[in-house]
Parts: structure tokens; C-alpha cells; sequence
């Protein structure tokens, strides 16, 4: 009896370690690959946080806030790939990339999944409608109440504000992109584009028809808190090099190098996280 209660006190003692080890070489690993051939990202093309300019360069908030703190850890970005939104969470799961920097927002279920780091920003919201506001659009719930069409990013917290708002599931539009959402606009398929204020500005400030507008920002949707915050995502097995990320990170955001990061991309100081991944992850 002795000796089978020690062999399995062994055996699990072993697998223990064994796991521990898998997890430290894990987390080893990606910081070895920060420093020698540079980590793989994941962005969805979405302004101001991940996009590619004119010249062809990958730029935006998320991306070059990852660059400069990747950089005072002594690593670097190796290359980045566009992914389409749903794809972004099951690809940095399997492996395919190293980190996913597409101002994501860091919400209880997508905490189940991955790791994220400290955010990076917290948003209100806004919404985009036609020049004058011809349906007196003011929030979620006048969308419901009057019945119209909302266009909303395929995934996004945008779907979620609309459902908890009462607008029927055949009023909202899930759209994979702004060109998409604006077509529906012109053509009245959609009444309203539903986004957070930078991304809202993005697109407004962006159109040269000048025929879209913001209405102004909120922060409540469905008497609940609406400002969401985010930050990069990460395996779940690589929390020991988010740890470290999260200490560089954190001594980053809201330093004159950060504010100018925001201001070359459109997004302001009273943009800045005003909570912590824990929070969000249990609220």
C-alpha cells in the first residue's frame, strides 16, 4: 500500500514537472524568438490601431506601441499578416502567430481563451450615420425604437451592444470591413455604422465626400458601461513573457513616446486605460 501511494505521488510529481518545464521552455522560447528572428503578429486591417499606409509600411496605434516595447526588451517584429477578425483568436490558439495586435478589446469570454496583456486604451462609443442625421439617430436604442439597420464588424463588441440593445438580429448588418459598411450607408441598406469614437473618426475624417457623420460619443449601452479597453493577445502557455511585456508595457503607456503614438494616429489622451486586464477579464 506504501509503495503504490509513493509511485503515484511519483509519478505525479514527475508529470508536474514535466509540465512545468514544457511551460518554462514555452515562455523561454518566445522570448528567445523576440530577440533573434523577431515575434509573428497578427493585425486586422482596421484604423488607427493596425494598418498599412500609403508607402506600404504596417503602422497604426497597436502596432507601433508593440514596437517600442518589444524594442526595450531588446526584441523586434519579425512579420505581420492580415487575418480576418474570427480567425485572429483560433490562429495565435494554434500557434501560427506569436501575438495579436489589432486593438482588441479584452472581454470576460475572450479571456477564457487567450492571454491578454495590460490595455493598451479604454473607448467610448460612437456611431456613423448620413450628413445631417436624417433618422435622429442618438444611440443602440434609438436604432431599436426606430427600427433601422445597423452595420457592425462581423465579432465585434459592436453585435454585442446592438443584441443587448433589443435591435433584432435581422436589423443588424455583420459587415467584414469600413468600405463594406460605407457601400451599405450610400445605399441605405444600413442606417447606422456602429464603432468605437477613434474608429468613427477614422472613417469619417477619411471619406472625401464628406457625406458621414459622428453622432456624439457615449459611454452607457444597455444601462451598462460601455468604454471598452484593449490590448495585445497571447497564448495562454506564454504568460511568463507577458509578465515581462506587461512590465515594459505598463512603464510605456501614457509617456511622451506613447501620447505621440496616439497623436500621429488620431487618438487623444482621454483615450488612455483607466483599468486593469484583471478587471476586465471579471467584469
Amino acid at each position: 500500500m506504501i509503495r503504490k501511494w509513493f509511485d503515484r505521488k511519483a509519478v505525479a510529481g514527475i508529470a508536474t514537472a514535466l509540465a512545468m518545464t514544457i511551460t518554462g521552455a514555452s515562455a523561454e522560447g518566445l522570448m528567445d524568438m523576440a530577440k533573434d528572428d523577431g515575434l509573428r503578429v497578427a493585425f486586422f486591417n482596421f484604423k488607427p490601431y493596425a494598418y498599412t499606409d500609403d508607402s506600404g509600411e504596417l503602422t497604426g496605434t497597436d502596432v507601433d506601441t508593440l514596437k517600442a516595447v518589444l524594442e526595450k526588451m531588446g526584441g523586434k517584429v519579425a512579420d505581420a499578416q492580415a487575418i480576418d477578425w474570427g480567425a485572429l483568436i483560433p490562429g495565435v490558439k494554434a500557434g501560427r502567430f506569436d501575438v495579436v495586435a489589432a486593438g482588441m478589446f479584452v472581454t470576460p469570454k475572450r479571456c477564457a481563451e487567450v492571454r491578454f496583456s495590460e490595455p493598451t486604451f479604454g473607448i467610448q462609443q460612437s456611431l456613423i450615420v448620413a450628413k445631417g442625421n436624417p433618422h435622429g439617430v442618438v444611440d443602440y436604442d434609438t436604432i431599436a425604437e426606430k427600427g433601422l439597420t445597423v452595420a457592425a464588424v462581423s465579432g465585434s463588441a459592436q453585435v454585442g451592444f446592438a443584441e443587448a440593445s433589443n435591435v433584432p438580429a435581422d436589423k443588424i448588418m455583420q459587415i467584414p470591413d469600413n468600405p463594406t459598411a460605407i457601400a451599405a450607408l450610400r445605399a441605405d441598406r444600413a442606417q447606422v455604422y456602429a464603432l468605437s469614437v477613434p474608429g468613427s473618426r477614422e472613417v469619417v475624417n477619411g471619406v472625401p465626400e464628406k457625406d458621414l457623420e459622428m453622432v456624439p460619443s457615449f459611454n452607457m449601452v444597455a444601462d451598462k458601461l460601455a468604454m471598452p479597453h484593449g490590448a495585445f493577445a497571447f497564448r495562454k502557455e506564454d504568460s511568463d513573457f507577458v509578465d515581462a511585456f506587461n512590465a515594459e508595457l505598463t512603464a510605456f503607456i501614457g509617456t511622451p513616446e506613447h501620447l505621440a503614438i496616439f497623436a500621429k494616429h488620431g487618438m487623444q489622451a482621454d483615450e488612455l486605460p483607466s483599468q486593469k486586464t484583471e478587471e476586465l477579464c471579471k467584469s
